[in-house]
């Protein structure tokens, strides 16, 4: 990022919150629903439902979570089908202490959402490409390269492209210039879960990966045979003579 000294302290310190994680279909999230008797949100954790339940039966392993179907939608104990994706997770929280008090709690809860399966993928010219999970839902455009082992040497810094499904299914693609000082106020500086960022080779590497065809190979491979032989013929010939 060059210059970036330059931007102003001001600037820099109120530039880009980091948003709330969107619930997608496909999401795998944890709830948990809290309050100072435990006792009475047993109901509400599925997690300790699901415990229970399976050491009465026998098993040792529990489904602890909820899958964001393709409707956008989870089961939560009691309360249902409840949907949720293209919510934040600060407005799912809300939506379920909303269910839950008065209706069935006295008390309003804490409920708390976490993502499970928060991850990114980093390919192209990187040093490690593949796709990392991020525990703490909280990872810059910086973080991710870094979690690649950094650009190699041959990566474009002016021209890595980013892909973003949203909730909806849509996408929206993005080029993105680590040289730009103005990378730290970017709304792209925080990564979403599900982001894909490809950092492209320049010119001379691109060009010497370029695969050449069997059928040119074949030809390129005759016509060294051939001039082999004519080689052969021509010295034994001048030996001869």
């Amino acid at each position: 990022m060059i210059d970036v000294e330059d931007i102003s302290a001001e600037v820099l310190n109120a530039a880009t919150p980091q948003p709330s994680p969107i619930l997608a279909p496909g999401d795998i999230i944890d709830i948990s629903v809290m309050a100072k008797n435990q006792e009475v949100v047993i109901p509400f954790n599925k997690r300790l439902v699901q415990s229970e339940a399976y050491m009465r039966s026998g098993n040792t392993k529990a489904v602890e979570f909820y899958l964001v179907d393709q409707n956008g939608d989870i089961e939560f104990p009691v309360l249902g089908r409840l949907h949720v994706a293209g919510k934040s997770k600060k407005e799912v929280e809300l939506m379920i202490q909303e269910a839950l008090y008065p209706k069935y709690l006295s008390e309003l809860p804490q409920v708390s959402v976490w993502i499970q399966n928060f991850t990114i993928s980093v390919l192209g010219d990187v040093t490690r490409p593949g796709m990392f999970t991020i525990e703490n839902e909280r990872v810059s455009i910086l973080d991710a390269i870094a979690l690649a082992g950094d650009l190699s040497i041959t990566g474009r810094r002016d021209n890595v492209l980013l892909v973003r499904v949203n909730p909806d299914g849509t996408k929206n693609i993005a080029r993105i210039n680590l040289n730009d000082k103005n990378l730290v106020t970017s709304p792209y500086f925080y990564l979403q879960q599900n982001d894909v960022l490809y950092v492209q080779p320049n010119k001379s590497k691109a060009n010497s990966a370029v695969v050449v065809p069997p059928t040119t190979s074949l030809v390129f491979s005759a016509t060294s045979i051939l001039l082999t032989i004519a080689n052969l013929i021509i010295t034994a010939w001048s030996i001869s003579k």
